[in-house]
């Protein structure tokens, strides 16, 4: 019965975990560059001579990250870039620190670059983007290989990077990551489109579905674990 009750405990804190993910997911729904955490958890398996050491229940298999596109949104708006295919937007963080984002919101920063909501300059070929103060946001062009035009000059080209595998990249949230131990490696041809955000690739229905299933396998637990508690108070009076 206790291994009963410490199941259930098990139980409880992996579909806890699990429901802060997927509310996470649900919540950045319209984040730019949002890229949906996975979660899956498996029944610890413990043979006889480990039951002194470890007791049965359940734990979390692991956590990932879901790379796939994400939804486009039209906004018509110059600084907003998305990016159609595999890649990364490359940031200057602080120092020589890198980060890499699917999301392309840019602003124009005081001192010209084209930074994003942090203040991160956009990168092209390891500089920064800068945009002369005498061109309006409106002259600016953004062809699909990332050549940025001011006017009919061409003023960078934004780092549009590549990795030889997308799950060795650690991630800093769920927008940003770094390098890990991943290698830039070019891959599948992409374009860049000017004037559309990316939004995160979470699926709302999905994730509601997700949702009242786990909460469903939390009460289920809890049922289980009450179940066991009355057994055991029951034995112990008589």
């Amino acid at each position: 019965m206790i291994n009963g009750l410490y199941s259930g405990a098990t139980a409880l804190d992996v579909f806890s975990r699990q429901q802060e993910l997927i509310s996470s997911n649900l919540a950045h729904l319209n984040t730019p560059g949002h890229r949906r955490v996975l979660f899956s958890f498996e029944e610890k398996n413990v043979t006889p001579d480990q039951e002194m050491q470890s007791a049965p229940g359940m734990k979390v298999n692991e956590t990932g990250i879901d790379f796939s596109q994400g939804r486009l949104e039209s906004t018509g708006r110059p600084l907003d870039v998305s990016i159609q295919g595999d890649g990364f937007f490359e940031y200057q963080g602080e120092g020589e620190q890198k980060f890499y984002s699917r999301s392309g919101v840019l602003f124009r920063g005081n001192d010209g670059q084209l930074v994003n909501a942090e203040g991160m300059p956009i990168l092209s070929g390891g500089s920064p983007v800068v945009i002369p103060p005498e061109v309006p946001d409106r002259d600016l062009m953004i062809d699909a290989d990332g050549n940025v035009f001011a006017g009919q000059n061409e003023i960078g080209k934004l780092t549009l990077t590549q990795f030889d595998d997308n799950r060795l990249l650690e991630s800093d949230s769920t927008t940003y990551f770094q390098i890990g131990q991943a290698t830039p490696e070019p891959g599948e041809p992409a374009m860049i489109v000017q004037g559309m955000r990316e939004l995160s690739n979470a699926h709302p229905v999905t994730e509601l579905i997700s949702l009242i299933i786990g909460s469903r396998h939390f009460e289920a637990a809890q049922r289980a674990m009450r179940t066991i508690s009355d057994t055991i108070q029951e034995n112990v009076r008589s």
